[in-house]
């Protein structure tokens, strides 16, 4: 017999009536949107995976040497996580600088804000990135070189080797994650900068490092994880946008 007041004969069969298997997404990841891209990813993606992304890498094979294709080799250089890392992780150090030798509280409190939202921009990349490597392994998909040296295409589940896993592609997820992340601060060029994500992630299956369909499960990942992280910061009463 429980001898503690506070204990009340209901609360035994609340917890009995609990379902241990329960799982809810937080408030602040909008799961709808998300789900309907992931969705709509799965959706175009299957044809490639299925038919068109093998004829896809042959045709820009044979393109190989042309002068265009060059442009987009130089191009591609900016889906390195690393080319967006450091003016980020500047921009954060640099922010925090302004502030702290800030007199004017309105000032010190604006430039504290601008390092949090830039903070956002790195951990959307981040978290991205995680995923996106974790998936390379889970999937082990050849990339296209070994289709034209070894005739060898398909996936190869646990590859633990990421180089040369290929799904989904890890400059891809880069570029957009950076790109979706950066127009949530810049409202006003956010259509500059997703062009600029669609031009380089195009470039991974222009010079035949990857397929199609990895490029697009990579951009599908980074717009999730940056949509879902602008509203963690959001609801942490982190304004993001720097102008409207």
């Amino acid at each position: 017999m429980n001898l503690d007041p506070r204990f009340k004969s209901d609360d035994r069969a609340n917890v009995s009536q609990a379902d241990p298997l329960q799982f809810q997404l937080p408030a602040w990841v909008p799961s709808q949107g998300i789900g309907l891209v992931l969705l709509a990813a799965g959706v175009v993606c299957a044809p490639f995976l299925l038919w068109w992304d093998e004829a896809i890498a042959h045709f820009f094979a044979g393109y190989r040497d042309a002068a265009w294709v060059g442009v987009f080799r130089t191009l591609t250089i900016m889906g390195n996580s690393a080319f967006w890392y450091t003016p980020a992780v500047l921009g954060f150090g640099l922010s925090l600088w302004i502030a702290k030798n800030s007199p004017q509280a309105a000032v010190n409190w604006e430039w504290r804000r601008r390092a949090r939202s830039i903070l956002f921009v790195i951990a959307s990349m981040m978290a991205s990135g995680t995923i996106v490597n974790v998936l390379k392994i889970a999937f082990g998909r050849h990339r296209p070189r070994y289709l034209f040296n070894d005739g060898v295409s398909g996936f190869e589940p646990f590859l633990l080797d990421l180089r040369s896993a290929g799904f989904p592609s890890g400059h891809t997820q880069s570029i957009t994650a950076a790109m979706v992340a950066l127009g949530f601060l810049w409202p006003r060029a956010r259509f500059l900068f997703w062009g600029l994500a669609v031009v380089v992630a195009s470039s991974r299956f222009i010079i035949t490092v990857h397929y199609t369909a990895d490029v697009i499960a990579g951009a599908a990942v980074a717009i999730s994880v940056a949509w879902a992280m602008k509203g963690y910061f959001e609801r942490n009463g982190i304004a993001l946008a720097w102008n409207k």
